[in-house]
């Protein structure tokens, strides 16, 4: 394996619509952070009030879920190796990319100001000019075909039955495994997104969070890729 991408896939991102804009929870909320309301991030926990009646409502607002995976997993050693490249599909048509050797910061609210800025100014650079994290709107078959992947597997409660270490086999067996996983809080992927992935797997009947199975599949790859190099 020379690098597993991880994709969260149809994340929950976006900017608060424009027709949202003018909500009193939005604009409090907005001047509080000293934006417009329609430069900051869509946030169920402030904007519940203002989502009633959204179209798809239960599916948006859900930033913390990407925050949480892509948390651990540049925690982990294989993205410390520089064996794993994160990348976010938000709601509304933009790839997020992050760059190698990057820390997220440890503040949800710092990280909500991160994409921010990656909305307004497209990428964010560290002190050295290097590139921490860049935003292109991009669609996601866009994506894939750039990444080339020769394995490429989606996470759906609705795929075939399979166990953690069973994927990890199959991706350390890749040259460029590419995984998918949700970004949402609820529901399936669109027909669109299931159309791009031929390959749908299950790890099991139990609902587990996007963070907690992107940690446990991270770790599982690292374990093989390890020992698929040990002399």
């Amino acid at each position: 394996m020379e690098r597993l991408s991880l994709v969260i896939v149809e994340a929950a991102v976006e900017l608060v619509p424009r027709g949202l804009s003018t909500h009193p929870s939005v604009r409090r909320y907005a001047e509080r952070r000293g934006r417009r309301p329609t430069e900051v991030i869509l946030d169920r926990s402030y904007h519940n009030a203002a989502m009633k009646g959204l179209e798809d409502s239960h599916r948006r607002g859900r930033p913390d879920i990407s925050y949480h995976v892509l948390l651990d997993a540049v925690d982990s050693p294989l993205y410390g190796a520089g064996l794993l490249s994160l990348y976010v599909q938000t709601r509304d048509g933009m790839i997020v990319e992050l760059g190698r050797d990057v820390h997220l910061p440890r503040s949800y609210h710092r990280f909500v100001g991160l994409l921010e800025d990656l909305y307004r100014r497209g990428e964010v650079t560290d002190l050295n000019g290097e590139m921490l994290a860049r935003m292109r709107r991009m669609p996601l078959e866009e994506l894939l075909d750039t990444l080339s992947p020769d394995t490429t597997v989606l996470l759906r409660e609705a795929g075939t039955p399979t166990s953690m270490e069973e994927l990890a086999v199959r991706l350390v067996a890749a040259r460029r495994p590419l995984i998918g996983i949700g970004g949402f809080p609820a529901g399936d992927f669109s027909d669109r997104v299931l159309e791009l992935f031929p390959i749908q797997a299950s790890l099991g009947r139990a609902s587990y969070s996007a963070g907690l199975v992107a940690c446990r599949l991270v770790y599982e790859v690292e374990k093989r890729a390890a020992a698929r190099t040990a002399p």
